[in-house]
Protein backbone atom coordinates (compact mmCIF):
# COMPACT_ATOMS: atom_id res chain seq x y z
CA UNK A 1 0.00 0.00 0.00
CA UNK A 2 1.38 3.65 -1.08
CA UNK A 3 2.79 4.74 2.45
CA UNK A 4 0.75 7.16 4.22
CA UNK A 5 3.27 8.86 5.69
CA UNK A 6 4.22 10.01 1.85
CA UNK A 7 0.66 10.75 1.41
CA UNK A 8 -0.09 13.20 4.20
CA UNK A 9 3.33 14.38 4.00
CA UNK A 10 2.04 16.45 1.78
CA UNK A 11 -1.44 17.30 3.06
CA UNK A 12 -0.68 19.59 5.54
CA UNK A 13 0.90 22.13 2.43
CA UNK A 14 -1.84 20.86 0.20
CA UNK A 15 -4.59 21.80 2.41
CA UNK A 16 -3.01 25.14 3.35
CA UNK A 17 -3.40 26.22 -0.54
CA UNK A 18 -6.66 25.43 -0.60
CA UNK A 19 -7.59 27.79 2.37
CA UNK A 20 -5.39 30.13 1.08
CA UNK A 21 -7.21 30.38 -2.49
CA UNK A 22 -10.90 30.10 -0.61
CA UNK A 23 -10.22 33.07 1.52
CA UNK A 24 -8.53 35.40 -1.05
CA UNK A 25 -11.32 35.49 -3.03
CA UNK A 26 -13.62 36.05 0.11
CA UNK A 27 -11.52 38.77 1.41
CA UNK A 28 -11.04 40.19 -2.24
CA UNK A 29 -12.73 43.57 -1.60
CA UNK A 30 -12.83 43.64 1.78
CA UNK A 31 -9.00 42.86 2.82
CA UNK A 32 -7.19 45.25 5.38
CA UNK A 33 -3.93 46.53 3.70
CA UNK A 34 -2.24 47.36 6.63
CA UNK A 35 -2.13 43.50 7.64
CA UNK A 36 1.11 41.96 8.21
CA UNK A 37 3.09 41.03 5.14
CA UNK A 38 2.76 37.34 4.22
CA UNK A 39 5.95 35.66 2.95
CA UNK A 40 5.11 33.63 -0.44
CA UNK A 41 7.40 31.64 -1.97
CA UNK A 42 9.21 33.30 -4.93
CA UNK A 43 7.76 31.16 -8.44
CA UNK A 44 8.70 31.41 -12.07
CA UNK A 45 5.56 32.65 -13.95
CA UNK A 46 4.35 33.83 -16.90
CA UNK A 47 1.67 36.65 -15.66
CA UNK A 48 -0.55 37.65 -18.53
CA UNK A 49 -3.60 38.15 -16.54
CA UNK A 50 -4.57 40.72 -14.31
CA UNK A 51 -6.63 38.09 -12.27
CA UNK A 52 -2.89 36.14 -11.59
CA UNK A 53 -1.09 38.87 -10.59
CA UNK A 54 -4.30 40.04 -7.96
CA UNK A 55 -3.91 36.41 -6.42
CA UNK A 56 -0.04 36.94 -5.25
CA UNK A 57 -1.00 40.46 -4.32
CA UNK A 58 -3.64 39.75 -2.32
CA UNK A 59 -1.70 36.57 -0.18
CA UNK A 60 0.04 39.59 0.93
CA UNK A 61 -2.72 40.57 3.35
CA UNK A 62 -3.94 37.38 4.48
CA UNK A 63 -4.19 37.30 8.28
CA UNK A 64 -1.67 36.08 10.15
CA UNK A 65 -3.96 33.18 11.45
CA UNK A 66 -3.77 31.34 7.98
CA UNK A 67 -0.15 30.80 8.29
CA UNK A 68 -1.02 28.41 11.17
CA UNK A 69 -2.11 25.13 11.05
CA UNK A 70 -5.70 24.18 12.33
CA UNK A 71 -5.67 22.13 15.01
CA UNK A 72 -8.90 20.32 14.36
CA UNK A 73 -7.01 18.54 11.09
CA UNK A 74 -4.98 16.54 13.50
CA UNK A 75 -8.42 14.68 14.38
CA UNK A 76 -9.12 13.93 10.97
CA UNK A 77 -6.36 12.93 10.13
CA UNK A 78 -5.91 10.44 12.99
CA UNK A 79 -9.63 8.85 11.70
CA UNK A 80 -8.38 8.68 8.28
CA UNK A 81 -5.17 6.79 9.24
CA UNK A 82 -6.87 4.52 11.17
CA UNK A 83 -9.54 3.86 8.72
CA UNK A 84 -6.44 3.69 6.43
CA UNK A 85 -4.86 1.22 8.59
CA UNK A 86 -7.66 -1.54 9.38
CA UNK A 87 -7.04 -4.52 7.28
CA UNK A 88 -8.60 -6.86 9.73
CA UNK A 89 -11.20 -9.95 8.68
CA UNK A 90 -11.13 -8.77 5.58
CA UNK A 91 -13.73 -11.01 3.74
CA UNK A 92 -13.63 -10.42 -0.01
CA UNK A 93 -17.70 -11.35 -0.24
CA UNK A 94 -18.66 -8.91 2.33
CA UNK A 95 -16.21 -5.78 0.84
CA UNK A 96 -17.25 -6.13 -2.72
CA UNK A 97 -20.93 -6.04 -1.34
CA UNK A 98 -21.08 -3.41 1.05
CA UNK A 99 -19.21 -1.35 -1.59
CA UNK A 100 -21.42 -2.19 -5.04
CA UNK A 101 -24.51 -1.77 -3.26
CA UNK A 102 -23.54 1.19 -1.23
CA UNK A 103 -26.02 4.05 -1.95
CA UNK A 104 -25.01 7.56 -0.18
CA UNK A 105 -25.66 11.15 -1.22
CA UNK A 106 -22.33 11.93 0.44
CA UNK A 107 -19.67 9.50 -0.78
CA UNK A 108 -19.62 7.16 -4.00
CA UNK A 109 -17.91 4.59 -1.75
CA UNK A 110 -18.23 3.62 2.27
CA UNK A 111 -15.33 5.31 3.98
CA UNK A 112 -15.60 4.70 7.65
CA UNK A 113 -15.63 1.67 10.32
CA UNK A 114 -12.51 0.97 8.38
CA UNK A 115 -14.03 0.51 4.82
CA UNK A 116 -11.39 2.23 3.38
CA UNK A 117 -8.57 0.23 4.27
CA UNK A 118 -10.30 -3.29 3.85
CA UNK A 119 -10.97 -1.95 -0.27
CA UNK A 120 -7.31 -0.49 -0.62
CA UNK A 121 -6.39 -4.59 0.77
CA UNK A 122 -8.41 -5.71 -1.52
CA UNK A 123 -7.50 -3.79 -4.31
CA UNK A 124 -3.54 -4.85 -3.41
CA UNK A 125 -3.46 -8.13 -2.27
CA UNK A 126 -6.48 -10.23 -4.51
CA UNK A 127 -5.55 -13.12 -6.62
CA UNK A 128 -6.12 -11.79 -10.54
CA UNK A 129 -8.74 -14.19 -12.59
CA UNK A 130 -7.84 -12.90 -15.60
CA UNK A 131 -6.30 -9.88 -17.27
CA UNK A 132 -6.97 -8.10 -20.49
CA UNK A 133 -6.67 -4.99 -22.50
CA UNK A 134 -9.17 -1.50 -21.24
CA UNK A 135 -9.45 -0.37 -24.91
CA UNK A 136 -11.20 3.06 -23.51
CA UNK A 137 -9.39 6.24 -23.01
CA UNK A 138 -6.00 7.59 -24.45
CA UNK A 139 -3.49 5.51 -22.10
CA UNK A 140 -2.66 2.12 -21.78
CA UNK A 141 -4.55 0.32 -18.86
CA UNK A 142 -5.00 -3.05 -18.33
CA UNK A 143 -8.57 -4.34 -17.00
CA UNK A 144 -8.80 -7.13 -14.02
CA UNK A 145 -11.46 -9.14 -12.75
CA UNK A 146 -10.03 -10.20 -8.96
CA UNK A 147 -11.51 -12.45 -5.83
CA UNK A 148 -15.10 -11.80 -5.38
CA UNK A 149 -15.65 -11.00 -9.34
CA UNK A 150 -14.34 -7.48 -8.89
CA UNK A 151 -13.21 -5.47 -11.84
CA UNK A 152 -9.90 -3.42 -11.08
CA UNK A 153 -8.53 -1.05 -13.80
CA UNK A 154 -4.38 -1.27 -13.59
CA UNK A 155 -2.72 1.73 -14.61
CA UNK A 156 1.15 0.58 -15.15
CA UNK A 157 3.89 2.50 -13.83
CA UNK A 158 5.72 4.86 -17.18
CA UNK A 159 7.68 7.06 -14.87
CA UNK A 160 9.74 7.18 -11.45
CA UNK A 161 8.57 8.94 -9.03
CA UNK A 162 11.34 11.76 -9.48
CA UNK A 163 10.94 12.12 -13.14
CA UNK A 164 10.32 15.82 -14.06
CA UNK A 165 7.26 15.92 -17.32
CA UNK A 166 8.76 18.86 -19.69
CA UNK A 167 6.39 20.45 -21.96
CA UNK A 168 2.81 21.35 -21.54
CA UNK A 169 1.05 20.32 -18.49
CA UNK A 170 -0.82 17.27 -20.36
CA UNK A 171 2.38 16.11 -22.13
CA UNK A 172 3.63 12.55 -21.74
CA UNK A 173 2.22 9.64 -20.52
CA UNK A 174 0.05 9.05 -17.17
CA UNK A 175 1.42 9.10 -14.21
CA UNK A 176 0.17 5.99 -11.80
CA UNK A 177 1.50 7.48 -8.70
CA UNK A 178 -0.79 10.66 -9.08
CA UNK A 179 -3.95 8.47 -9.35
CA UNK A 180 -2.85 7.51 -5.87
CA UNK A 181 -2.36 10.45 -4.50
CA UNK A 182 -5.30 11.92 -5.86
CA UNK A 183 -7.34 9.38 -4.14
CA UNK A 184 -5.71 9.78 -0.54
CA UNK A 185 -5.76 13.92 -1.00
CA UNK A 186 -9.23 13.41 -1.89
CA UNK A 187 -10.23 12.03 1.31
CA UNK A 188 -7.94 14.48 3.03
CA UNK A 189 -10.07 17.63 1.60
CA UNK A 190 -13.24 15.38 2.26
CA UNK A 191 -13.83 14.91 -1.85
CA UNK A 192 -15.75 11.49 -1.02
CA UNK A 193 -16.55 11.32 -4.99
CA UNK A 194 -13.19 9.48 -5.91
CA UNK A 195 -12.86 5.87 -6.92
CA UNK A 196 -10.54 4.51 -4.58
CA UNK A 197 -6.50 3.84 -5.16
CA UNK A 198 -3.91 2.09 -4.56
CA UNK A 199 0.00 0.55 -5.59
CA UNK A 200 0.17 -2.56 -6.73
CA UNK A 201 2.89 -5.06 -7.76
CA UNK A 202 1.88 -8.01 -10.36
CA UNK A 203 4.47 -10.55 -11.55
CA UNK A 204 4.08 -10.48 -15.42
CA UNK A 205 5.05 -14.71 -15.60
CA UNK A 206 3.36 -15.61 -12.94
CA UNK A 207 -0.07 -12.98 -12.48
CA UNK A 208 -0.52 -11.65 -16.11
CA UNK A 209 0.43 -13.79 -18.77
CA UNK A 210 -1.15 -17.29 -17.24
CA UNK A 211 -4.53 -15.61 -17.13
CA UNK A 212 -4.21 -13.30 -20.31
CA UNK A 213 -6.81 -13.01 -22.26
CA UNK A 214 -6.07 -13.79 -26.49
CA UNK A 215 -6.88 -10.07 -26.86
CA UNK A 216 -4.05 -8.74 -24.57
CA UNK A 217 -1.75 -11.45 -25.85
CA UNK A 218 -1.71 -9.87 -29.57
CA UNK A 219 -0.78 -6.84 -27.80
CA UNK A 220 2.13 -8.05 -25.96
CA UNK A 221 6.14 -8.10 -27.58
CA UNK A 222 8.68 -10.47 -26.18
CA UNK A 223 12.21 -8.69 -26.58
CA UNK A 224 15.25 -10.09 -27.80
CA UNK A 225 16.28 -10.80 -24.05
CA UNK A 226 12.89 -12.72 -23.55
CA UNK A 227 11.02 -10.22 -21.74
CA UNK A 228 7.55 -10.20 -21.90
CA UNK A 229 6.20 -6.38 -23.23
CA UNK A 230 2.96 -4.74 -23.27
CA UNK A 231 1.76 -1.62 -25.82
CA UNK A 232 -2.21 -2.66 -25.11
CA UNK A 233 -4.99 -1.09 -26.65
CA UNK A 234 -6.26 2.17 -26.30
CA UNK A 235 -6.04 5.93 -28.60
CA UNK A 236 -2.31 6.32 -28.50
CA UNK A 237 -1.37 2.99 -28.01
CA UNK A 238 1.43 2.10 -30.28
CA UNK A 239 3.58 -1.04 -31.02
CA UNK A 240 7.12 0.61 -30.40
CA UNK A 241 5.62 2.35 -26.76
CA UNK A 242 5.75 -0.39 -24.92
CA UNK A 243 6.13 -1.35 -20.98
CA UNK A 244 7.86 -3.71 -19.59
CA UNK A 245 8.54 -5.08 -15.98
CA UNK A 246 11.25 -4.69 -13.63
CA UNK A 247 14.31 -6.79 -13.35
CA UNK A 248 12.23 -8.69 -10.63
CA UNK A 249 9.66 -9.98 -12.92
CA UNK A 250 7.29 -6.93 -11.52
CA UNK A 251 4.96 -4.47 -13.22
CA UNK A 252 4.09 -1.91 -10.84
CA UNK A 253 0.87 0.18 -11.39
CA UNK A 254 -2.27 1.62 -9.87
CA UNK A 255 -4.55 -0.48 -9.28
CA UNK A 256 -7.85 1.91 -9.27
CA UNK A 257 -11.48 0.25 -8.65
CA UNK A 258 -13.82 -0.20 -11.60
CA UNK A 259 -16.52 2.35 -11.58
CA UNK A 260 -19.77 0.20 -12.70
CA UNK A 261 -21.94 2.93 -12.30
CA UNK A 262 -24.17 4.66 -15.15
CA UNK A 263 -22.19 8.30 -15.57
CA UNK A 264 -23.45 11.01 -17.67
CA UNK A 265 -20.33 12.84 -19.42
CA UNK A 266 -19.96 16.34 -20.30
CA UNK A 267 -17.39 18.64 -21.81
CA UNK A 268 -15.86 20.68 -19.14
CA UNK A 269 -17.58 24.47 -19.82
CA UNK A 270 -13.24 25.52 -19.17
CA UNK A 271 -12.73 23.48 -22.20
CA UNK A 272 -12.20 26.32 -24.32
CA UNK A 273 -14.33 28.84 -22.93
CA UNK A 274 -17.68 29.24 -20.62
CA UNK A 275 -20.75 29.13 -23.23
CA UNK A 276 -23.76 26.90 -21.14
CA UNK A 277 -25.56 28.19 -18.56
CA UNK A 278 -24.85 26.11 -15.70
CA UNK A 279 -26.97 25.70 -11.93
CA UNK A 280 -25.26 27.13 -8.62
CA UNK A 281 -24.03 23.83 -7.40
CA UNK A 282 -22.57 22.40 -10.81
CA UNK A 283 -20.71 26.01 -11.06
CA UNK A 284 -19.71 25.30 -7.45
CA UNK A 285 -18.97 21.81 -7.57
CA UNK A 286 -16.42 22.51 -10.93
CA UNK A 287 -14.82 25.05 -8.89
CA UNK A 288 -14.12 22.30 -6.23
CA UNK A 289 -12.70 20.27 -8.69
CA UNK A 290 -10.53 22.58 -10.15
CA UNK A 291 -8.81 23.89 -7.10
CA UNK A 292 -8.60 19.80 -6.79
CA UNK A 293 -6.59 19.67 -10.12
CA UNK A 294 -4.30 22.52 -9.13
CA UNK A 295 -3.24 21.06 -6.06
CA UNK A 296 -1.88 17.89 -7.91
CA UNK A 297 -1.23 19.67 -11.18
CA UNK A 298 -4.08 17.58 -13.39
CA UNK A 299 -4.66 20.26 -16.37
CA UNK A 300 -6.39 17.52 -18.74
CA UNK A 301 -9.46 17.57 -17.31
CA UNK A 302 -11.31 18.17 -20.82
CA UNK A 303 -14.33 16.16 -19.85
CA UNK A 304 -15.99 15.22 -16.33
CA UNK A 305 -18.73 12.56 -15.61
CA UNK A 306 -21.51 12.72 -13.33
CA UNK A 307 -23.48 10.46 -11.39
CA UNK A 308 -26.57 11.81 -9.93
CA UNK A 309 -25.87 15.20 -9.19
CA UNK A 310 -22.09 14.82 -8.01
CA UNK A 311 -18.88 15.20 -10.60
CA UNK A 312 -16.86 11.90 -10.05
CA UNK A 313 -12.61 12.43 -9.81
CA UNK A 314 -12.16 10.28 -12.50
CA UNK A 315 -8.69 9.92 -14.43
CA UNK A 316 -6.63 11.56 -12.16
CA UNK A 317 -3.30 10.67 -13.91
CA UNK A 318 -2.21 13.49 -15.52
CA UNK A 319 -1.14 15.43 -12.20
CA UNK A 320 2.38 15.72 -10.46
CA UNK A 321 4.47 16.01 -13.80
CA UNK A 322 6.45 19.08 -12.86
CA UNK A 323 6.65 20.44 -8.98
CA UNK A 324 8.31 23.72 -10.44
CA UNK A 325 5.26 24.87 -12.16
CA UNK A 326 2.19 26.00 -11.26
CA UNK A 327 -0.11 26.13 -13.84
CA UNK A 328 -2.45 29.05 -12.39
CA UNK A 329 -5.03 28.16 -15.87
CA UNK A 330 -6.32 25.65 -13.91
CA UNK A 331 -7.77 27.94 -11.38
CA UNK A 332 -9.87 29.31 -14.51
CA UNK A 333 -13.03 28.52 -12.75
CA UNK A 334 -12.17 29.69 -9.59
CA UNK A 335 -11.12 33.27 -10.67
CA UNK A 336 -13.57 33.54 -13.46
CA UNK A 337 -16.54 33.33 -11.12
CA UNK A 338 -15.47 36.20 -9.45
CA UNK A 339 -15.86 38.39 -12.43
CA UNK A 340 -19.30 39.39 -12.96
CA UNK A 341 -18.65 40.28 -16.53
CA UNK A 342 -17.82 37.10 -16.93
CA UNK A 343 -20.90 35.05 -14.85
CA UNK A 344 -22.75 37.22 -12.92
CA UNK A 345 -23.34 36.81 -9.62
CA UNK A 346 -23.90 33.22 -8.44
Amino acid sequence: MMSLNYAFGFSILLLALVLLNIYFFYTLNTVDRKSPKFNIPSLKLDVTSSIVGDIYEYLNYLPSQYRNKNPKFAVIKKNLITSFNNTKNVNPTSVWLETTSWSNNNSLFPHENGAAGKILQMLQTSHIAFVDNAPKGTQLKLLFLIEGNQKVYFKPKRYDLSHTIQGSIYAGYDRHNSEVFAYYMAMILNFKWIPPSVIRKVHMDKDVLPVATNGLKSTILKKNDGVSCIYGKCFFCKANETVCPENNGELEGAAILYLDKQLKVYKSPWRRKVKATLSRKRLLNLINVAIFDFLIQNGDRHRYEVYGDQIILLDNGKGLGNPSVDELDILAPLYQCCSQSQLGDI
